[in-house]
This record gives C-alpha cells, structure tokens and sequence, in this order.
C-alpha cells in the first residue's frame, strides 16, 4: 500500500488569539472526525499550535470521552494552547519545515486541520505546501476564527460575534452608569477595543442605540485617521446637548501621518518585529479630560472580549462549530489548501452557509471595515452597520455555573510518548 493511502491520521492545532468559541470548532473537528471513521485513522492535538508539532508534543484524542468533548463546547481559552509562532521562511529555516515532514510521517498524518487567523492560514500553507513537494499527501484545510473579524471573503469570523456581544453588554451597562452620574461625576467614559488594523470590535459600542436611542457616541475605529480638532468639536457639541459622552476606540487607531497613537511593545525577532498595541484609551482620556477639565474614565478590556464565554452569542457558537463540521467535510471532499468561509445566505431569516476558498487568497489579507458602516463624520455607526452586527449577537449559549462560578476548569490532556529526537522550536 502507498504512503499516500496509509497516512489517514488526523492532526489538528489552534494558532494565533483565541475566541470565546474556538473550542466549539475542535469539538466539531472532532466529532465530525469520529462519525467518518472510514476515512479517518486516530485523530491527534498539537499543543500549542505549529511549535506543538514541531516539538512533537502532541495528544492523542482517537478515545476522548463524550463528556470531555462537551466541555469543549463551552471551554474559554485555547483548549489546546493556541501559539503566536511562525514559521520561517523555507530559504532561511529548512530545519523546520523537515522535522514538521518528519513528525507527520511518523504519526501519519493525512489530514492537518490548522485553527486560526489570516497569519495561520499562511503557515497551513505553507506545512501542506512542502510535505506534498516530498511526496507525503497531506490534505491541508484551515479552520477559520478570529475576534478581530478581518478574514477576507467570509461574511464575518467565528469569534467575531461573541466577542460583540460581550463588548456592546458592557458599553450598554457602563453607558447607562454613566448617564445616570455625569451630573456630579464623570461626563466622558472611553472603552478600547481590540483590532490592530480593522475597527470592527469598536463598532460593537454602536448597539448601544438599540437599548439608548440617545446615547451621546463617539467611535474611533482603526479605519478613520485620528483628528484631534474633529475629535474635540464632536465631544463639545455631545457634552453640552447631553452632559456626557461615551466612545468606544480602536487599539490600533493611528494619526493623519499613519503612526499608531500608542504602541505597548515591540518585539524584535530574527524574521520580523512584532508590534504590541494597547492604551490608546487611556490617551483619549486624558485628552478629553484636559478639553472639559472634568473627570474621565477608562475601560481596557482586553483579554476579556476573547474569552467571555459567559457571554457567548448563539449564533457565533453556531458559526463556530459549523467552521470545524466544514473544514473536515472539505477534507472528506478531497479539497487540499482551502478554508471554508461565511457566506449569508438570507437577511430575514439571517442564515448563511460555508463556501470553501483558496488558502492563499486569504493569506494575509485583512477584511476592514467599509465606508458604508461608518458615518460621514468617521466617528459614529451607519444604519447599515448595526444592520450587520444585529444578526452575529443573537442568541444565548453561556457557560454551565456551579456554585455561583463558570464550570471552565483547565484541560489537561497528557501527552504521547515521544518516538523523534528532541527539538526546540525557538530559545
């Protein structure tokens, strides 16, 4: 028998930030996988993504207990540790791409199912790319999830509605806390949100319309060139018609020259420089703080709109299961070097479907959010753009709680006994 025909194991492996339902599309891997068994030899974990293979810390999930696969379905996190780690160029790092040929060889691996961004997408095609040039016909599939919602070509990203979810509950609380204290204390209350390039997340405070039709709004998504001067009129004209104003900003707002109002960190690697963003709320804040000489507040939420799953919206757990259901369907399918995306189907009732895609045309590339969502003045939400996130928030699917506290203890899965020579991903 060939070695094409003999590598029917399944890998799977998270990359990148995770959302509140990334482990819902591993459940659905999963399942999916062991109702096709035909087809499918054992099915393993990498952990930690693309460095898990390479290392060859991987797990082996052929008898995972039903249970076990429930508390996917709920769990925050990356289940199976997500990693933010690339591979090298082929040129520079040929090490890494033979120990990956190595390690699917000796589990045989046929099928690799890669759970990330756009940036994993690359890596996916890049593993697939070269184990196929040496002759071992893996069949590559992404599986899409992202809060920051920018895959391109896809309707939305599983994660992305969850992560509205949380964000618009929260806006609307703090909103109605503000409103009910700006007499006597803060009159301006700015809430940051993820999204280094795309201002989606930000437009989640724009629900807030639909619980307070008044609310007094100013966005600031990454999509429109920071003015201070436009900034400090609109928040005048707000505070004196309403004696407060809320905003909700773009982590990754940058100013009329293209520089980011704030940046963290910078991390310096051997291929590339990461850029760590964050506290660009703060300085809306104090700037207007110093225009109104009043009290200001600041919310950074971070890593909690990525891992809320108390406040996980039906539909994007939906969408997120049906990610990995579709993923192994193109699999079965024979489709190597795609990803299933969102495509809507119907407005009223909302439903949609998944279409798969070509790796490489959504490598890399970032869906931003289009001028129709943003009002003329770049600083608040379209109709249409409520019209968009309605759909993604609908519905309830939050974690079990047992006394009094979400049910979301930490996974632990043990290990396969290693059979290569040790190898460090990175020092």
């Amino acid at each position: 028998m060939s070695q094409a025909a003999q590598a029917n194991n399944v890998l799977y492996a998270q990359a990148g930030g995770v959302t509140a339902v990334i482990n819902a599309s591993a459940a659905a891997v999963i399942e999916t996988v062991q109702q096709n068994s035909h087809v499918f030899g054992k099915i393993y974990a990498a952990i930690n993504g693309i460095k898990g293979v390479l290392e060859e810390d991987l797990v082996d999930l052929s008898e995972i207990d039903n249970a076990l696969i429930e508390q996917l379905k709920y769990q925050p996190g990356a289940a199976f540790k997500a990693c933010r780690f690339d591979l090298d160029p082929l040129e520079h790092n040929p090490a890494q791409y033979e120990r990956v040929l190595a390690v699917f060889k000796a589990y045989q691996i046929g099928y690799f199912f890669y759970n990330g961004g756009n940036g994993s997408m690359v890596t996916a095609q890049k593993v697939s790319d070269y184990c196929r040039a040496r002759g071992h016909q893996v069949i590559c599939v992404g599986v899409a999830k992202t809060i920051d919602n920018d895959i391109a070509l896809s309707h939305c990203s599983p994660g992305f509605g969850s992560a509205v979810k949380y964000l618009a509950t929260s806006f609307i609380e703090a909103t109605i806390d503000i409103r009910s204290m700006h007499e006597t204390s803060t009159k301006f209350f700015v809430m940051e949100a993820m999204g280094r390039n795309a201002g989606w997340l930000s437009l989640a405070a724009g629900l807030v319309k639909q619980i307070v039709p008044d609310a007094p709004l100013l966005l600031l998504p990454a999509e429109t060139p920071f003015n201070r001067d436009a900034f400090l009129q609109r928040l005048s004209d707000l505070v004196e018609q309403y004696g407060y104003c809320v905003c909700m900003v773009s982590e990754g707002l940058q100013n009329e020259n293209g520089d980011y109002l704030n940046i963290t960190a910078i991390e310096h690697t051997v291929e590339q420089d990461y850029t760590q963003l964050g506290g660009v709320g703060e300085i809306i804040a104090k700037i207007a703080a110093d225009h109104l000489n009043c009290k200001t507040h600041c919310a950074i939420p971070d890593y909690l709109q990525r891992s809320a799953s108390h406040c996980v919206s039906q539909t994007d757990w939906e969408m997120a299961y049906g990610a990995g259901k579709a993923s192994v369907m193109a699999a079965l399918r024979g489709e190597h070097g795609t990803l299933p995306v969102v495509i809507k189907t119907s407005d009223t009732p909302f439903a949609w479907d998944f279409q798969t895609v070509n790796l490489q045309e959504v490598a890399n590339l970032e869906l931003r959010v289009p001028d129709e969502f943003i009002c003329c003045n770049g600083m608040d939400i379209s109709q249409a753009g409520i019209d968009y996130l309605l759909p993604l928030v609908q519905g309830e699917r939050s974690s079990p709680f047992v006394n009094g506290l979400p049910a979301i203890t930490p996974i632990n899965f043990q290990l396969t006994e290693r059979v290569l020579p040790k190898y460090i991903a990175f020092k």
